[in-house]
């Protein structure tokens, strides 16, 4: 019996399975939408023979009325945005019935942002926040969404992630309007996405799965799909990395739904304080915000762990390659969560990679982290940005996460 009160909402149209991209032409002629817009990672488009095909019948089928190469290396601006926009809004034909997004989580939401400035005037900032500060927003064109990566979830939310270029923050263009009209998970697509790319996506999927489901604002729903999506995303994502097996795909569907699960999850719970500092180290210094999640996350877990919160070790049960032995006890199950997910980042050198980036500024790059979490309860608690944490924290707990994080001595 469910034991707490809550509400779920998921908003989801979902085809998946090989070549389930050709699938959206049936589902444009069902929805008599005759102009289309295309928003393509051009990364994508030049590396993946399979787009290329997939684009070349999609021409003739006359119904794509404009194609928007994407190619940025990271969240889209709001500058380069209002950039497109004005380009778009001096052509009077640029009128669409739905737009086609395929490419990373930073191309789908850059798609939304072109669906909702389309239909609504005055530049990109004007709609920045959470929940957009416009009241009386009109409906966004419609999103198709096919993602390219195992990892953000842009496919299922409403959230359109973009950075102010002067203030270096990042507020998104949240509407309800944004949900895409339809999803397509075609596992043939994210095989040609770069292997850092897949990387960083998928690590930090995995750790939204285990924030998700540990964090004070889960439920019994929500923890279903945390549980699902770990279980996904961890024990497949060796094998698509694995050159041997990464074409099959079998294991590319399987982190395609983990990662969905994984944001399915988050929406209706939460992250812990990790996404904070994930957040910084985006924002100002271009660190992938999966990276940043990725390693933010697991050393909260560490800590956590060390400080008697053993809870991790329901994870235990999902991996497929563990210790055989019987009766491990809570503690050495959740050790062994925790060193997994820690051997992740030594394999793949992960935090000398973050520790490089951030050479020569990293007493700097601690302080402002720090400054981040800057409200102190009684016994010298952090209660800022650290309140959906499973356990009470303090300052030091903090200081031994964030210097670990960035790869100082302690």
């Amino acid at each position: 019996m469910l034991s707490n009160n809550f509400n779920f909402e998921m908003i989801t149209n979902v085809i998946s399975g090989s070549n389930s991209i050709n699938n959206v032409f049936k589902f444009l002629k069902e929805k008599n939408y005759k102009r289309i817009g295309l928003v393509l990672d051009n990364n994508l488009y030049k590396q993946s023979n399979y787009i290329q095909v997939f684009l070349k019948n999609f021409k003739k089928k006359k119904i794509l009325k404009k194609i928007l190469y994407f190619n940025g290396s990271g969240e889209p601006t709001y500058q380069y945005l209002d950039y497109t926009m004005n380009k778009l809004r001096k052509n009077k034909t640029n009128r669409f019935d739905c737009l086609l997004a395929i490419g990373g989580g930073s191309t789908i939401d850059f798609a939304k942002g072109v669906a909702t400035l389309l239909k609504n005037s005055g530049s990109a900032l004007k709609y920045r926040g959470f929940p957009c500060p416009v009241k009386n927003i009109k409906r966004s064109i419609p999103i198709i969404a096919i993602p390219s990566t195992t990892g953000t979830g842009s496919e299922l939310a409403y959230n359109a992630v973009f950075t102010d270029l002067k203030s270096k923050t990042k507020l998104g263009i949240n509407t309800k309007n944004n949900y895409p009209v339809l999803s397509i998970l075609d596992p043939k697509i994210p095989m040609y996405s770069p292997r850092d790319v897949v990387l960083n996506s998928s690590l930090g999927a995995i750790i939204r799965s285990i924030d998700s489901m540990f964090n004070k604002k889960s439920n019994n729903i929500s923890r279903i799909f945390s549980e699902n999506s770990f279980r996904l995303l961890f024990n497949n994502l060796p094998k698509v990395l694995n050159n041997k097996t990464n074409k099959s795909p079998e294991y590319w569907s399987n982190m395609q739904w983990g990662a969905y699960f994984s944001i399915a999850s988050l929406l209706n719970s939460g992250t812990g304080p990790a996404a904070a500092i994930a957040y910084y180290l985006s924002s100002n210094y271009k660190i992938p915000q999966g990276l940043g999640y990725a390693i933010s996350g697991i050393y909260f877990f560490e800590r956590n762990h060390n400080k008697g919160y053993y809870e991790y070790s329901k994870l235990f049960d999902l991996i497929d390659n563990k210790p055989s032995k019987k009766n491990l006890s809570k503690k050495d199950k959740s050790k062994f969560v925790i060193n997994s997910l820690l051997k992740i980042l030594k394999e793949h050198k992960l935090t000398s990679r973050v520790s490089n980036i951030l050479r020569g500024h990293n007493e700097e790059v601690f302080q402002s982290v720090l400054r981040t979490f800057n409200k102190i309860g009684s016994k010298n608690i952090i209660i800022s940005n650290t309140s959906n944490n499973p356990i009470k924290l303090k300052k030091h707990d903090l200081i031994i996460i964030i210097k670990k994080i960035l790869y100082i001595e302690i």
